[in-house]
């Protein structure tokens, strides 16, 4: 049977063992509360890589537990320092030295300063401002070297002329394809501008953009119908008659203009189709009761179909001989170019006046060929009485038939 005291010592011996137990746990959690926040970070200074496990999260006590005196004028870059990270992941403090460095506006020196970092941290410790296209000619990313110079270039006003606008654009440093950039302005394949993008500017320069484009546009152009004239000896000499009207076709002609700024400065034309041909006007002559000189072979009349005519200047000649085609020279044989009409071709020629040569044959080459003289076909006559009253006039010769180069 337990006593009162017995009871009172139980009770301070569990109030004791609880005590206990509530300590350890409180030791096991701050020890598992240490493991966890414990990581290593980098810290780089003086060249040197220094690892420190640490389980501080302020980047200043870091540096101080790897031994890093840090002085005045020296920075701190924490922009890769995670609390928590490792370093396999890049977890990393630098420290910068202070070097001395001078600062130049525009190629004026203005302040000599102990900065550390970036171009822009000696900029910012030397209070200068920067505005619009104020500019230092190093990148401003640039670490700082011992007795480095900084010139800050002062932007001014240029003058870009684009898409009917005189805009004013801040400009220090670049080429004109860089300005053209920061004004948002985009080229066309064949725009043009004025100076070229590769080069640099000075105050007062204009920057002119020229807007080009190619555009292709179509015109209905009207075919003018040819007279045709033929004989006839049902009518009399000196009348005619139109056989048919003439009619004009169409053409369809494609140009491509060059467009500049919105005007068309030059076109050229780049294509055409015949959408209708022209109708050629026939005009019938007479010949009956007129004077003429006929062919062995004329008293036929005029042909009634044939697959070409030509018409230009006939001139007459005589004297015998061989012809080109080795034919014996005669009445009913004309000398032609025989790159137009061949040897052996069938004829059949009358002048605008009347005048019937009538059926002949091409077998000889005309001397007007390379004498420039423009004449279409030489007659051979008997005579030098007959090519004297021939003289020189306009015929048209209708091809009967093409000749195979032989007579």
């Amino acid at each position: 049977m337990s006593t009162s005291g017995d009871r009172t010592f139980l009770a301070s011996l569990t109030s004791r063992v609880v005590a206990v137990i509530l300590m350890v746990a409180c030791c096991c959690a701050l020890m598992v509360g240490y493991a966890t926040t414990t990581y290593t970070v980098n810290v780089f200074a003086d060249g040197n890589a220094i690892p420190v496990k640490t389980s501080v999260r302020n980047p200043q006590l870091i540096v101080a537990q790897a031994d890093v005196e840090v002085g005045t004028n020296d920075k701190i870059d924490a922009s890769s320092f995670r609390v928590g990270s490792d370093i396999k992941h890049g977890n990393a403090i630098i420290v910068y030295r202070a070097v001395p460095v001078t600062i130049y506006d525009d190629g004026k020196k203005v302040a000599s300063v102990e900065a550390a970092g970036t171009v822009a941290d000696a900029l910012e410790k030397a209070g200068i401002v920067l505005e619009g296209a104020d500019t230092p000619e190093l990148d401003p990313d640039t670490l700082l070297k011992k007795n480095m110079k900084i010139n800050v270039l002062r932007g001014y006003e240029i003058t870009l002329v684009v898409d009917g606008l005189h805009k004013k654009v801040d400009y220090a440093t670049g080429t004109v394809r860089d300005v053209l950039k920061r004004a948002n302005i985009t080229l066309g394949d064949y725009d043009v501008v004025k100076p070229a993008l590769s080069k640099t500017l000075h105050p007062g320069s204009v920057i002119k953009v020229k807007r080009v484009s190619y555009e292709t546009r179509e015109v209905e152009k009207a075919i003018k119908f040819d007279t045709v004239q033929k004989t006839s000896s049902v009518l009399a000499a000196g009348k005619e008659r139109v056989a048919r009207q003439g009619k004009n076709g169409v053409m369809l002609v494609t140009f491509e203009d060059k467009v500049v700024d919105g005007e068309v400065v030059s076109s050229k034309k780049v294509g055409e189709v015949v959408k209708k041909k022209a109708v050629n006007k026939v005009v019938v002559k007479g010949t009956r009761g007129s004077n003429t000189y006929n062919a062995s072979n004329s008293t036929a009349g005029p042909p009634t179909s044939y697959v070409k005519t030509f018409h230009g200047p006939a001139t007459a000649y005589t004297g015998g001989g061989t012809t080109a085609s080795g034919a014996a020279a005669r009445r009913g044989l004309v000398a032609v170019n025989p790159r137009q009409i061949p040897y052996g071709s069938k004829l059949y020629i009358v002048s605008d006046d009347g005048k019937v040569y009538g059926y002949c044959t091409a077998a000889d080459t005309g001397g007007f060929v390379s004498n420039g003289s423009g004449t279409l076909v030489d007659l051979y006559m008997d005579s030098n009485a007959e090519c004297t009253q021939w003289g020189r006039r306009n015929v048209t010769i209708y091809v009967i038939s093409w000749g195979n180069g032989r007579v």
